[in-house]
């Protein structure tokens, strides 16, 4: 990767991409995008439940889970075209755009029908032999994952066409999309109920919305890329360039998960299986706070890829705003769940999950904070051209991890899988800043800065762990906030960003008045 802009300096377009209010923008439809199907999931959850059963509620779910899992079979293609359109734009290369994404399309229609066709024709054996399912569900168990089976094809193609998009900055038109999507994974079968409760019926409708969102998804990019269908064809090339990025991207998105779930499994396992909801409950309560981290990297990555190869020093600022998010952000969720996981877990759960998980979600509130920088350093390293280092990480800890969590949980239970967990989350951090400080040495300095700000607030968290009373607690809390709130606007939060964020605050109270 060249580090110098190339010839004529800065293109228009790319500076156009990385606006940051473009960026800003992007981010909170990225939240938009995410959080408001959540919400309406809570409360069109228990009704689905209500009116279907628990064991149609089941099937529905199953239907959920397929339709995101089957995402991870485009190859990494949706990710590597993210990566390598926006740098085509940064080279002014905009001519070869229109090739390369009809390569990747052409090679993942092929890729979705072979998965389609091997889960219809297993589909009888996975209902009669693996999952199991009350004999009068079963035909319509059967009739679920053959309509499952023909949505595949327009659920990867779906991550194909997004990230062409998300590489020209246009997350309102990917949320738009999504939103509609999201929204309508829920509230579509919660319509249906009334008049029908077989599910084919209701999966088949969630499959003609995921057909009728890929469709909008292909004629936005058509829009977006206009020499597209006049040069519809496969190129052999552009195929090993997509390949190469998005396999890595594939081998770490397999590898990772992994590593991350295998903890699970083995406490099911070592321990018993009634453990398990301790230790996965606080696990995923509080990594829902990755939920704001992914909605910035998402934006992030393209900008990095276009600023990586003609703009330097603008990629470093674009980085380092990014690693002051999430100190903004995610620290003071992290730190309050670190304080009172106690009562949260109580007044959530009762007593028997605050005196057994309590600990463990302290120890994953740190983990998920020290995590959210490795996700956007990550986002930095894939965009730098070497998806090929953190799967390579993952095989070099396999050795060491797994044996770890082993013996962890067997001498130390829960406790003893939550700590192997941190240390790899510590060991995963380490290896991502020593790979930015090598792949944009102009950020070497701006990180060895923050070394000892980054270390003073992690030691803020580990008078928490030793429990002290409620009071010290409610204390020590009020105290934290405030010197955090002061010392971010003092030292983290450089004098432009400072004057962005109070015209900002100025513009909303402005509004706000005015209405």
């Amino acid at each position: 990767m060249s580090e110098l802009p190339p010839p004529g300096g800065v293109s228009a377009q790319s500076r156009a991409l990385t606006r940051s209010g473009l960026l800003a923008r992007n981010v909170g439809w990225n939240l938009l995008g995410v959080l408001l199907p959540l919400a309406v999931a809570v409360f069109a959850v228990p009704a689905l439940i209500d009116g279907l059963g628990e064991a149609r509620f089941g099937l529905l779910s199953l239907a959920w889970v397929f339709i995101g899992y089957f995402n991870i079979f485009d190859l990494g293609f949706g990710r590597a075209l993210t990566k390598v359109v926006s740098t085509r734009i940064a080279e002014r290369r905009e001519q070869s755009i229109p090739v390369l994404v009809a390569t990747a399309l052409n090679s993942v229609v092929l890729l979705a029908a072979v998965t389609a066709a091997s889960v219809w024709f297993a589909a009888p054996w996975l209902v009669g032999s693996v999952m199991t399912i009350p004999g009068e569900l079963q035909a319509e168990a059967l009739g679920v994952l053959r309509v499952l089976a023909l949505a595949i094809p327009f659920v990867i193609l779906g991550t194909v066409l997004r990230g062409v998009l998300e590489a020209f900055q246009r997350f309102d038109l990917v949320n738009m999309v999504r939103l509609s999507s999201g929204l309508y994974l829920f509230l579509g079968p919660l319509a249906m109920l009334p008049f029908t409760q077989d599910m084919v019926w209701l999966i088949g409708m969630l499959a003609a919305g995921k057909f009728v969102g890929t469709l909008t998804f292909l004629r936005l990019c058509f829009q977006r890329v206009p020499g597209l269908a006049a040069q519809w064809r496969w190129s052999a090339p552009e195929f090993r360039a997509l390949f190469v990025f998005g396999g890595w991207i594939t081998a770490g998105n397999t590898l990772g998960p992994m590593l991350s779930y295998t903890d699970h499994f083995l406490i099911g396992a070592l321990v018993s299986v009634a453990m398990v909801g301790f230790y996965i409950v606080p696990y995923q309560m509080v990594t829902k706070l990755w939920v704001v981290v992914t909605a910035i990297v998402a934006v992030l990555f393209p900008a990095l890829s276009v600023n990586l190869v003609d703009d330097p020093e603008r990629a470093r600022r674009v980085f380092m705003t990014a690693m002051k998010a999430v100190v903004v952000v995610v620290a003071p969720a992290a730190w309050l769940l670190t304080a009172f996981a106690g009562e949260i877990l109580s007044l959530w759960l009762g007593a028997q999950y605050r005196d057994i998980a309590a600990p463990l979600l302290q120890l994953f509130a740190i983990g998920v904070f020290i995590n959210s920088f490795s996700i956007v350093t990550l986002a930095l390293v894939q965009a730098a051209g070497r998806p090929d280092w953190v799967p390579k990480l993952f095989l070099v800890e396999m050795p060491l991890y797994l044996p770890g969590l082993y013996l962890a949980i067997q001498h130390a239970g829960l406790l003893g899988a939550a700590l192997v967990w941190l240390a790899k989350i510590v060991v995963d951090f380490l290896f991502l800043i020593w790979a930015v400080q090598r792949l944009l040495p102009a950020a070497r300095a701006a990180l060895l800065s923050a070394i000892p700000g980054f270390i003073v607030l992690m030691l803020s968290f580990a008078p928490l762990l030793f429990a002290p009373s409620l009071e010290l607690r409610v204390s020590y809390a009020a105290v934290w906030v405030l010197v955090f709130a002061w010392t971010g606007w003092r030292h983290l939060l450089d004098v432009n960003e400072r004057g962005l964020l109070t015209n900002r605050l100025i513009s909303l109270r402005g509004r706000s008045a005015g209405h």
